[in-house]
């Protein structure tokens, strides 16, 4: 199983982050639409999307980092030690990055002047900072682990970010989640999703 776990888990945590960057880029790219007039404002699908970028990662990804992933590296080796805690930090430093989006949606849906522009600038800055976290964690910290976990140590990481995926073992917040998802892709109009563009 180990090879096995490994791949299981390192495949996971790699689809939880193209998840996460794709409502990252629709919002970016439909931002620019909206700004050129070639499409209309949808407050509800863009309120949607803020909350998956929030909660998904806060409630479901990033406990799964710290609590398995980060913890089992840093019982293997201190190498990682200054890599996990700017990576931790991030973490936290995330709740302010999308409260900066939060109030500022809202002060375009109230039609303060100037406030898409904004928006444009603090969305732009929160997906810098998030690829740079998600880069940082696949080419920095998961070599590391590869390196450095043992066979039981993929088993623990695989078996709970499995509970992620799959429906049957995951919580209802894993359920909630892939349903948002699936309804933000259905919503979101062509050509960045299947909706009616």
């Amino acid at each position: 199983m180990t090879s096995d776990a490994k791949s299981k888990a390192t495949n996971i945590i790699r689809a939880e982050h193209r998840a996460l960057g794709a409502v990252i880029n629709n919002i970016k790219a439909m931002l620019i639409e909206v700004q050129a007039q070639r499409m209309k404002m949808d407050f509800p699908l863009f309120w949607a999307m803020v909350y998956y970028i929030d909660a998904f990662p806060d409630r479901l990804h990033h406990p799964k980092e710290d609590d398995w992933l980060f913890a089992r590296l840093k019982q293997r080796t201190q190498q990682a030690d200054g890599l996990i805690d700017a990576l931790q930090s991030q973490h936290q430093a995330e709740a302010a990055a999308l409260g900066s989006i939060r109030r500022d949606l809202g002060n375009f849906e109230a039609g303060v002047p100037g406030s898409l522009e904004t928006l444009q600038t603090t969305v732009a800055a929160y997906a810098d900072f998030t690829w740079k976290h998600l880069r940082a964690e696949e080419n920095e910290l998961l070599p590391l682990a590869e390196a450095h976990l043992l066979a039981s140590d993929w088993d623990a990481i695989a078996h709970a970010f499995a509970q992620n995926a799959d429906p049957l073992m995951g919580s209802a917040d894993s359920a909630l989640f892939d349903a948002l998802f699936h309804d933000i892709v259905k919503r979101t109009p062509a050509p960045l999703g299947l909706g009616a563009a």
